[in-house]
């Protein structure tokens, strides 16, 4: 099963329009916030079902979403938030970003999830840290120099494989 896993595209919609018409088909397709109504409008326009989590900067009269999602897609677990809940910044030194994805991590494995996804910093990110998949798609909103992704693979098997994907 394949898995588009985008954050961060503060209404700016052009190039993830583009990711889930070209780069398809996708099985799954997760916001990870800042802008959940993006993920409604991307949702109405290309008839596909968008799963969300909020950001810090959700719009007014963005509808309710949860923090934290907790979900499968076949044999796999995702946790899944945005990351302000945690501070994530990746300018405030090595140590506290090792802290923050620590954390992320910690959470992951208490909710039985072996793939951890988080947006927030506009950086992309796959890393494995304490036995978890640790990825951030990065950002595809209008002030993103570098307009990029993840695209997951979900084997049968359990087994999970990530990519970043940038786009022009």
């Amino acid at each position: 099963m394949r898995v588009l896993v985008i954050s961060d595209t503060h209404g700016y919609l052009e190039t993830t329009r583009q990711v889930i018409r070209e780069r398809g088909p996708w099985d799954h397709i997760i916001h990870l916030g800042d802008s959940v109504l993006d993920a409604v409008e991307l949702a109405a326009d290309l008839g596909v079902d968008i799963t969300t989590v909020r950001g810090n900067n959700e719009y007014p009269g963005a509808p309710d979403t949860n923090d934290v999602l907790v979900f499968d897609v076949g044999p796999a677990r995702f946790y899944a938030i945005h990351g302000h809940e945690l501070d994530i910044n990746p300018y405030a030194g090595d140590d506290r970003m090792e802290e923050n994805l620590k954390e992320i991590a910690k959470k992951a494995k208490q909710a039985g999830a072996k793939t951890a996804l988080f947006g927030h910093t506009h950086q992309p990110l796959i890393k494995e840290l304490d036995g978890v998949l640790l990825v951030n798609p990065g950002g595809m909103g209008l002030g993103d120099k570098r307009k990029t992704c993840a695209a997951i693979e979900v084997e049968e098997s359990g087994s999970i494989n990530a990519e970043l994907m940038e786009m022009e």
